[in-house]
């Protein structure tokens, strides 16, 4: 902390605070180019000049550009001088003499950090009247759009893309007065951050490729602060629709957990709500209700009045299925009505979800949660399973202490574009086994770390660095690990002491929030119910059973007479329903979440759709005899304030989220595969999500659908890229096309979570797989018939390695 002084004001700046910061935050409005808060600056714009003041006899005064120059006690600036305002608008005449002249059409107007400081400063008129100079765009597929025209060449694009997020498929080409930012060939990023190049930009070089398709000027667009749903770590967005539709998603600059920044599947996912499929009035054996009467308008056209129609004719044999997908609000009204209809309610579709998601809450909140911010700041990091696919903002976060040349062991059992990036900076950190020797590991790691002798050289490496880190952060995949893993890694975290946070990123969003208020075994009670044909009619609100979990619920559909579903996308569990019930999305209405790190957050309703949709507000205000209380005294209890829209959340008091298993619960454990056999593992691409499998412009780049195998099953069954295998556990078979990756463990069948399913197996499940016979394969071709090159683009990682 320190004093400097700016135009004879005094301003305090923080350790490490440039000139420019320190202004800044102190509300002086300096204009900038290259600075960005999460990069700092380059130097190259040349605008952010202030003239220094002299303070000894006989020094002269200086332009400095106060981006590069570190605060210190004491200096004197001039914002306002001449010299230094002349400068500034002599490098944005510079800068517009070959920018062009379309603001009015130019996508980014009203969002342009150019055009805001070229009004600042004063500029109006090109004085030059040569020719322009013209840049060549590039095809960047089908998230983001390029108009090289407008560059600056403030290279934050670069910078970010390669130098915070590491990825290495952008960068800068040529010199001079030709500098170029572009792929060394056309198509899609590989980076799963590629949409924050669109934030980042201060022109409108790239720009949003899907908000383009349905463009919208920025104060035409009804917006709001909302959470994102895409995972569970809670991502702050600005949501914007217009006409009744959602036109575009940014990352809010005001949010503790992601400041600036988004992933990809957050920023271009919840456009899947869009689908031309989507469910958006009410369908009674996929047919709208007809209105026969005045009586019956209301139950056609409102999706409240027609839910409770449908609970009135169950007479109590009703039983109600909620979501992990789902925000607290929705699965507590849920709850609440199941409690006045004496009906099974559970938010989660199978028990060993349920198992999966308490266990890692209750890991959570039994050591310290890491923070995003926790974790760019940890000497040591340990992850457990392939995070980028499953919570990405906690890799971007990883690869802050990767850059910092800080370690970052990772254990994985198949592909996964964090090992990628890690493979690049750093040497054997990597641990690539099959989930049958995940929970050794784990012991193994404790065992070292507690100093005593281990047989595996990984583990005693690990135990070595976490000897010299002051702070140390371990990271898992909930999903990836059954109980007993779980309880594997808090053992780990216990060893480790009070130096050491522990975070599990959960299944899905609305993850914590429905652990703390499901009910022990609540998934087995309602199933159990449904087996004893004590339910008539099965509510499902916000998730896909018969799709997610098929090997479970295809059995139990003849059980009752009445499947309704209320979702805001297609899904299989719709197409089974005899009655549908469209149901809002996240952004288009108001609600309350609660993220891994046990913070909760509120969302206000960015816009409304034209189409009344099924929401907890509709539920709670519209079906009688519902006590909103019940919720409120529910909600206050977790926490001491209850968080608004648009502030950084509340985290709730640790003992009110402390999840007790039941002994039933602590039991789910996988049924894992003997070494040495061919076992299942999930492979999942960054842009999958239960919204974002709907989003045209995701699906546009997703990777070839396939099996991922190691060289070791290569060898054993003879074959290579482009062939086909059969896949057999139990008395499930299917056949995928082969895709060798050298990121995948050694036994492992990596496969999608559909095609898990379609198996029933769980994770680290034996597998029977076998070549298939050439007559299968010439069948199978005219089916799945691929290029050469989709094939290469499908092995993430493999080039680079």
């Amino acid at each position: 902390m320190g004093i400097i002084y700016i135009d004879d004001k005094p301003i305090e700046y923080q350790q490490g605070d440039n000139v420019l910061e320190a202004a800044r935050r102190a509300g002086i409005d300096m204009p900038y180019f290259c600075y960005h808060p999460a990069l700092g600056a380059a130097g190259s714009c040349r605008i952010c000049a202030m003239e220094t003041v002299p303070q000894k006899e006989g020094e002269r005064p200086r332009t400095v550009m106060t981006c590069t120059v570190s605060a210190q006690d004491g200096q004197h600036y001039k914002s306002q001088s001449s010299k230094a305002k002349q400068i500034q608008k002599g490098v944005i005449e510079f800068y517009m003499t070959n920018h062009p002249n379309d603001c009015p059409v130019c996508d980014e107007g009203g969002d342009c950090h150019l055009q805001d400081t070229t009004i600042n400063v004063g500029h109006a008129y090109r004085r030059y009247d040569g020719l322009k100079r013209t840049m060549p765009n590039q095809e960047l597929g089908p998230l983001v759009y390029q108009t090289m025209n407008r560059c600056v060449t403030c290279y934050r694009c670069v910078r970010f893309y390669q130098n915070y997020a590491l990825g290495d498929d952008f960068g800068v080409m040529g010199s001079s007065s030709h500098v170029l930012f572009r792929r060394t060939e056309d198509g899609a990023f590989d980076s799963p951050f590629s949409g924050n190049l669109v934030s980042i930009c201060p022109t409108g070089v790239f720009t949003d490729k899907v908000y383009r398709r349905k463009y919208s000027r920025t104060w035409m667009l009804d917006k709001a602060i909302s959470i994102c749903a895409g995972c569970s770590v809670g991502c702050s967005i600005d949501a914007g629709g217009r006409e009744g539709t959602l036109r575009r998603i940014h990352p809010s600059e005001k949010s503790e957990i992601n400041p600036y920044f988004i992933c990809d599947r957050g920023r271009y996912g919840a456009h899947g709500t869009e689908a031309d499929d989507r469910p958006l009035q009410v369908l009674q054996d996929g047919l709208p209700l007809p209105i026969m009467s005045e009586a019956t308008v209301n139950i056609a056209l409102e999706p409240t009045a027609y839910l409770a129609e449908v609970l009135r004719e169950a007479q109590g044999r009703v039983g109600i299925l909620g979501s992990v997908e789902e925000d607290l609000l929705t699965n507590l009204a849920l709850r609440q009505l199941a409690l006045q209809l004496d009906a099974p309610f559970s938010p989660f579709i199978t028990p060993m979800q349920e198992a999966q998601t308490k266990a890692a809450v209750a890991a959570n909140t039994a050591t310290a949660t890491a923070s995003v911010a926790d974790i760019e700041n940890a000497d040591l990091v340990l992850v457990i399973g392939e995070l980028t696919e499953h919570a990405p903002m906690l890799d971007l976060a990883v690869r802050q202490v990767i850059k910092q040349h800080r370690p970052v062991y990772i254990a994985h059992s198949t592909l996964s574009h964090l090992v990628t990036a890690s493979n690049k900076y750093q040497q054997n950190m990597n641990y690539c086994c099959a989930p049958s020797r995940w929970q050794p590991l784990l012991v193994s790691l404790a065992q070292a770390c507690s100093g005593q002798d281990v047989n595996t050289i990984w583990a005693n490496q690990f135990a070595l660095a976490a000897q010299q880190a002051q702070t140390i952060v371990v990271v898992g995949v909930a999903e990836l690990l059954d109980v007993g893993m779980i309880e594997a890694m808090t053992a780990l975290a216990v060893v480790l002491g009070d130096r050491v946070k522990m975070t599990l990123a959960l299944p899905a969003a609305g993850s914590m929030a429905a652990a703390i208020m499901a009910k022990a075994d609540s998934c087995q009670q309602l199933i159990q119910q449904l087996k004893n044909d004590q339910l008539d009619t099965l509510v499902v609100v916000g998730s896909d059973p018969f799709g997610d979990a098929p090997h479970l619920w295809s059995s139990l559909r003849h059980k009752v007479k009445r499947i309704v579903v209320a979702d805001k996308v297609n899904t299989t569990s719709i197409k089974l329903a005899h009655s549908v019930i469209p149901l809002a999305a996240w952004p288009e209405r108001n609600g309350l979440t609660i993220n891994y790190e046990g913070r909760l957050q509120a969302f206000k309703q960015a816009f409304k759709r034209k189409q009344p949709l099924l929401s907890a507000e509709m539920i709670i205000q519209h079906l009688a005899d519902f006590d909103r209380r019940e919720i409120n005294d529910f909600v206050e209890a977790l926490t001491e304030s209850v968080p608004v829209a648009g502030d950084m959340g509340v985290r709730l008091i640790a003992l009110k989220r402390n999840i007790v298993l039941s002994a039933q619960e602590r039991k789910r454990r996988f049924s894992l595969a003997p070494s040495q056999t061919a076992q299942a593992t999930l492979v999942r691409w960054h842009g999958a999500g239960y919204v974002a499998d709907h989003a045209h412009s995701l699906q546009l780049i997703k990777p070839v659908t396939g099996v991922y195998l190691s060289s070791v099953l290569v060898e054993q069954l003879n074959v290579g890229n482009g062939d086909r295998v059969l896949i057999k556990h139990g008395d499930n078979s299917l056949d995928r096309m082969v895709i060798v990756n050298s990121q995948v463990a050694d036994y492992c069948v990596a496969l999608s979570r559909t095609d898990l399913s379609a198996l029933a197996a769980d994770i680290g499940a034996a597998l029977e797989i076998t070549k298939a016979p050439n007559l299968f394969i010439e069948a199978s071709l005219n089916v799945d018939e691929i290029k050469q090159d989709q094939l290469i683009d499908a092995m993430v990682g493999e080039a680079n390695e």
